[in-house]
């Protein structure tokens, strides 16, 4: 359904403020997911509202926002997110980040004790409107399995880059490291229809087109074999195994154990352009770099070449010229519900 961005924005910050947010870190997680929303990657939007109140009341999630500093230099820091709301940590670390950037050139922070840390795509794209080279990744609990295992072993783990451009705006580059979500092979189930070969493996370790076979012990395998695999142990030592958060099997799933804190570690990472040269000339290189690859020779049927991030700064900028954006009916169900039962 169309809702006004106004309206859901106001209405989702009243449910943070209510289960114990302050106004500004209400503010914040509530601009994250409808940034992400309007971008199209419903995913990551309101969808997780319900869930994230729902840990808020079980105390898996605390609300207080602050983080405590482990480790501090001028141009690197570790933080604990003392079991906070993964949204809020991140993107104080990402703020934090971008300030030792702004005084060294890197700005470096590892960050654990956190939850869930929403779409990384929106902590990279803070650098790139601010000049800003970013890179944002996370672990989480087990959802993919190794190059040779037959079982669940490591997270699906999240990585985004972002790169600031001239009239393209900016690069903005955000994967996770499965083939596809687990929400796709269980719809493709409802629908009755087959998943491509490579998607996921039954209990046993078996390749398998049947999706139902996923909701009976079955595992997402990642993209590119053993090269997703490599992402993702990347991905695990960085923002886990640096930051001393919970890794691979340690981690608590958030949406599955509601009452435990996750320890999930995040790491951040921004660049000032400017120390290289003037930022006005790196991002015409960017536009130029663009052009040439928008101006290749087309496959048959292809009628235009993409660069990462365009086509969700697309759905950006049409939600924000008309004032509203869709939202899934279930989700605005989900909000409603939630609503009620904080008596919002």
């Amino acid at each position: 359904m169309k809702v006004e961005i106004k309206e859901i924005g106001k209405r989702s910050e009243n449910i943070f403020k209510k289960a114990g947010l302050c106004e500004e870190d209400a503010k914040i997680i509530t601009n994250v997911l409808l940034e992400t929303e309007m971008r199209g990657v419903f995913t990551h939007g309101f969808m997780r509202l319900e869930r994230y109140i729902n840990c808020i009341k079980s105390g898996g999630i605390k609300t207080d926002g602050n983080y405590s500093v482990i480790y501090d230099s001028p141009s690197w820091a570790s933080i604990d997110g003392n079991d906070n709301l993964g949204i809020v940590i991140s993107y104080k670390a990402m703020k934090l980040a971008m300030e030792k950037a702004k005084e060294t050139g890197v700005g470096i922070v590892n960050v654990r004790g956190s939850h869930h840390f929403g779409a990384a795509g929106y902590y990279t794209s803070m650098c790139a409107d601010n000049d800003m080279v970013g890179m944002a990744m996370s672990n989480g609990d087990i959802l993919i399995a190794a190059t040779g295992s037959a079982e669940k072993t490591i997270g699906n783990n999240p990585f985004s880059y972002a790169f600031p451009a001239g009239k393209y705006g900016k690069i903005v580059y955000d994967i996770a490291m499965s083939y596809t979500s687990d929400r796709k092979v269980v719809q493709l189930d409802k629908e009755g229809k087959k998943v491509p070969e490579g998607w996921i493996i039954d209990k046993d370790g078996n390749p398998t087109t049947d999706p139902g076979e996923y909701e009976k012990g079955g595992t997402l395998l990642p993209f590119g074999g053993y090269k997703g695999y490599g992402m993702a142990m990347m991905v695990e030592t960085l923002a886990a195994t640096l930051s001393g958060a919970a890794m691979t099997k340690n981690v608590h799933a958030w949406n599955t154990n509601p009452e435990n804190g996750g320890n999930v570690g995040h790491f951040f990472m921004a660049l000032d352009i400017s120390r290289l040269g003037n930022p006005d000339d790196y991002k015409k290189r960017i536009d130029d770099m663009i052009d040439e690859i928008k101006s290749s020779k087309k496959a048959e049927g292809v009628t235009k070449i993409f660069y990462p991030g365009e086509i969700e700064a697309g759905k950006l900028a049409a939600c924000k010229e008309c004032g509203f954006v869709n939202i899934a009916d279930e989700t605005m169900e989900a909000v409603e519900r939630t609503e009620k039962e904080l008596k919002v």
